[in-house]
């Protein structure tokens, strides 16, 4: 027996929430009004490879880290109401089921093209190329790719780290957190289909 979804479903993970208190700068915007936060191993983590990328002549730039609930919570209306209720929640997840909340995750762009930022014209980058071929060397993963099963837009500029045990866990659950972790988040996907 197989379960099938409504084809408009989205489901996104749930995902634990940092403690902010545990968080350091890990860049800031374009305009250098908003300073990024991240866990200390994805930062160390994002160093390595984008001294790596730099060397061959690739600028990789931070353009979001850490998001509080809070703030998932006002981008996740304003994506509904740029998108509409029932497909906002293709472009971001609701407050709770963010992976930006991790402290794993970062939106990353090409310092030499500011106008992919944040959107699928990042895939035309030197940056997103290099990544495609050279991120996973550092832990890096792609979260959501072209036709993933689980109904999110595809975003080739959102990368997680996957460097640790604790993050491996968050983003790929095993056993009974699995079914935990998954049958609460697609109660929750129901949840927001049923009432957008």
């Amino acid at each position: 027996m197989s379960l099938h979804f409504p084809v408009s479903l989205v489901i996104h993970r749930w995902c634990p929430l940092v403690d902010s208190t545990s968080l350091a700068p890990i860049g800031n915007s374009r305009d250098g009004k908003i300073a990024h936060l991240a866990r200390p191993e994805t930062i160390s983590a994002f160093r390595h490879m984008s001294a790596a990328a730099r060397a061959e002549g690739v600028t990789l730039h931070v353009i979001w880290a850490f998001r509080d609930p809070r703030l998932q919570r006002e981008q996740f209306e304003e994506a509904k109401q740029k998108h509409g209720s029932r497909n906002g929640i293709r472009w971001l997840a609701p407050p709770g089921f963010s992976e930006h909340q991790t402290g794993w995750v970062l939106d990353i762009g090409d310092l030499d093209d500011p106008e992919a930022d944040d959107n699928p014209l990042f895939e035309r980058t030197k940056a997103f190329r290099w990544l495609k071929g050279n991120a996973s060397q550092f832990k890096f993963e792609l979260s959501f790719p072209p036709g993933n099963w689980q109904g999110v837009s595809y975003e080739p500029w959102h990368w997680r780290f996957v460097g640790t045990s604790e993050a491996r866990s968050a983003f790929h659950p095993a056993g009974l957190r699995a079914i935990w972790v998954w049958g609460r988040s697609i109660a929750e996907a129901l949840r927001w289909w049923l009432h957008p």
